[in-house]
């Protein structure tokens, strides 16, 4: 046999094994219903979520498609949640916007034996698998942050003078929402109920810095800049985009060592939340572990996906990742209480506190390296 032709076998054999690897490959398609594209907060869960699909692909030799519909309005992802089941899906990886408008989809995909693993915020009474970590805890981190630094700044006395505490909401009726609530408010309701001229103020914003700064503004000309106590932000836009530039039009932005310094509290851990601990502009941040969230739900979507098997809902609480030094870990599994499944519940830290504004184990300062090749400013 010559030469030319032992080639001439050889490549066809190579070509005939990779196609039969390549046929025997199996592809997930994925439908991933999240919130706006321009959202930093979900950006970083879909880094988890790629991050997590990459190591899967590498490990498994599977192909896994997401095909991503990102839009902060209910018709909208339905619509597209819709039009992804038409094409025909393995798995959906959700995040609502209006979680009760997902109610008879989810019972549905469940039914048909399609998994789904919802985060940040759940569905009401539908079963699931659900992935975030303790609203309730973030709120009442944030709470407790307020106070101390009430108690620094204006004396442990400063319930009995009186003011003002805004708390800014996004949608009250999502689960996250209700969690953060609650968090604050159980901080804050005993201190109003002992003293009569501390007064809460709740306003719904939307998470829109826009009409969070509105909310502040209108406020601020109601009881005067001097009266404003703190804000407490649901989320980290309508702190930053909201409270601060409200403050800082009014002359109200002062130092943090300043008596007349207003603490503001924030949920989320992003980029611009960083840079205003370190500017001293807000005084903490509960951070919501986006790329955690992002590993967790696909881990658990594609566990589901390979066995065919729904999670179940576990008897009791338990606990993995015990051993990880993720800043996010370890994970909770426990029974949700207000649906049929699972959550997997990811650990909330603070800034400062746990850990510092620049710790690069941050995953808004990861996004942000991936994204322009270098770690955040935060200083000037």
């Amino acid at each position: 046999m010559n030469f030319k032709l032992k080639l001439g076998i050889l490549a066809a054999t190579l070509a005939t094994t990779a196609g039969a690897a390549m046929a025997q490959e199996k592809t997930y398609e994925v439908a991933v219903i999240r919130w706006d594209p321009a959202d930093i907060y979900f950006n970083g869960v879909q880094f988890g979520q790629d991050l997590e699909r990459q190591r899967i692909e590498k490990e498994d030799g599977v192909k896994i498609e997401f095909r991503v519909t990102g839009a902060n309005d209910v018709s909208a992802q339905r619509n597209g949640l819709d039009a992804q089941i038409a094409r025909g899906v393995d798995g959906v990886l959700l995040v609502p916007w209006r979680g009760e408008a997902m109610r008879g989809i989810v019972a549905d995909l469940r039914e048909e034996g399609i998994p789904v693993v919802t985060s940040n915020a759940w569905v009401p009474d539908a079963p699931q698998t659900f992935v975030a970590f303790d609203n309730s805890e973030a709120g009442r981190l944030g709470g407790e942050a307020i106070v101390r630094r009430l108690d620094e700044l204006r004396g442990k006395d400063w319930p009995t003078k009186g003011g003002v505490i805004v708390e800014l909401r996004c949608i009250i009726t999502a689960s996250f929402d209700i969690g953060r609530h609650e968090g604050y408010r159980s901080v804050f309701d005993p201190i109003a109920a002992e003293y009569p001229n501390v007064k809460i103020e709740e306003r719904e914003a939307g998470c829109d810095g826009g009409d969070a700064r509105k909310a502040v503004d209108d406020l601020i000309s109601r009881y005067g800049g001097e009266n404003i106590l703190a804000v407490a932000s649901i989320d980290g836009t309508m702190g930053i985009g909201g409270a601060v530039p409200a403050f800082e039009a009014q002359g109200l932005l002062h130092p943090l060592d300043d008596p007349r310094h207003i603490p503001i509290a924030t949920v989320d851990g992003t980029v611009p939340e960083l840079q205003a601990v370190a500017r001293g502009d807000i005084d903490h941040v509960s951070v919501q572990p986006a790329i955690g969230e992002g590993v967790m739900s696909m881990r658990l979507l594609y566990q589901m996906m390979k066995s065919g098997k729904m999670l179940e809902t576990p008897g009791e609480a338990a606990t993995i990742m015990a051993d990880s030094d993720e800043l996010w870990a370890p994970v909770a599994i426990e029974p949700s209480g207000v649906f049929d499944g699972a959550w997997y519940r990811t650990t909330a830290y603070s800034i400062p506190g746990d850990v510092s504004h620049d710790d690069p184990r941050v995953w808004s300062t990861k996004v942000y390296e991936r994204d322009n090749g270098k770690l955040p400013a935060f200083t000037e």
